[in-house]
């Protein structure tokens, strides 16, 4: 058996995976790998497989949300078996009442609808719940789950600031079947499936096992999973594991923060660090970026370009910037500094 499962193995060799006849797959989704280039990745999942995962939404949001509270979900596919459905099946199951919007097409049109529905809980993306609360400020949702994404400190802040709300993350990738790690109702770190997956940290070059407390790459072996087991799978994912117990009184590890993907960590600047820098000023809605062959970042903004300007350049003083300004179109695709 080899030491790691890759997405390039599960990209080149995803069929040998599976562990159950045909006619037990329920569902295959099929996703690009890391930074959208090379062969798509195809994961399978059995009936059972996605009944974990609603069971997981189910008992993960009793700490965000109450039986009768009203939750608007801003992210996922609205077909069996897709994010959004089976977080709103876990949702009905532990008695709330979910609205399925889907990803933002329209910020204008989603802002009107959640001023209809009033949620007492947003779930969604972390840009676009942050640009959603500069455009509907009165909002006033108890709580909000941010997920989908790198979850910056600035977005957390200006969304809790904005709307007087607690934010809470969630990490959760496909290959773990959606649902991995949901914030603790303490917020010191995120509580990870212990039943379904086995966590480590390895350094990132070496692969070697590192001690809880130290950062590295996050990687997990399933546990109960049905149609796909994977062993030792290599996320690509910057954390830490945190010392158990949790002051909470639950069992196992905490997941920290996540910070982000290796790769896109090591770039003269990740969107990251943009995400920091940028996100705290309420005058600038939404960005993109991208560093140009002759390393120049350009970037695209939102809202005010000399704000702007006067960021980059004090966050980042030895990169050029070019620093444009227009309307970002929503994008439910993780973000990253094109290069």
């Amino acid at each position: 058996m080899k030491d790691f499962t890759t997405p390039e193995d599960i990209s080149l060799r995803g069929y040998e995976y599976v562990a159950v006849k045909g006619d037990e797959i329920a569902r295959v989704v099929t996703m690009d790998t890391s930074g959208s280039t090379g062969t798509k990745k195809r994961l399978y999942f059995t009936e059972g497989d996605l009944r974990q995962t609603v069971e997981f939404f189910r008992d993960g949001m009793r700490d965000i949300c109450r039986p009768g509270d009203r939750v608007a979900i801003l992210m996922g596919s609205p077909s069996p078996g897709g994010l959004g459905r089976l977080l709103e099946e876990g949702l009905i199951e532990m008695g709330a009442l979910p609205s399925l919007l889907c990803f933002p097409a329209d910020y204008g049109e989603t802002a009107r609808a959640l001023k209809t529905l009033q949620p007492d809980t947003v779930v969604g993306l972390p840009v676009q719940v942050r640009k959603l609360a500069l455009l509907a400020p009165e909002l006033r949702p108890r709580t909000v789950l941010l997920s989908g994404d790198y979850v910056s400190l600035a977005a957390t802040e200006s969304i809790g600031r904005l709307w007087h709300t607690a934010v809470f993350s969630h990490y959760g990738l496909t290959e773990s079947g959606l649902g991995f790690a949901v914030q603790c109702p303490l917020r010191r770190g995120q509580h990870i499936r212990c039943d379904d997956f086995e966590v480590e940290i390895v350094d990132p070059d070496t692969g070697e096992k590192l001690p809880d407390g130290a950062w590295g790459e996050i990687v997990f072996t399933t546990l109960r999973r049905e149609a796909m087991p994977l062993h030792r799978y290599r996320t690509g994912d910057f954390s830490r594991l945190l010392p158990a117990p949790c002051p909470c009184g639950r069992p196992g590890p905490l997941l920290d923060r996540v910070l982000g993907r290796i790769e896109e960590r090591r770039k003269p600047v990740s969107i990251y660090a943009l995400d920091e820098a940028l996100l705290r000023d309420d005058a600038i809605r939404d960005y993109e970026a991208g560093m140009t062959e002759d390393g120049v970042l350009r970037v695209t903004v939102e809202g005010d370009g000399e704000k702007a300007r006067a960021i980059l350049a004090d966050a980042f003083p030895r990169i050029p910037a070019e620093v444009l300004t227009g309307v970002i179109s929503p994008s439910p695709k993780k973000r990253s500094v094109r290069t």
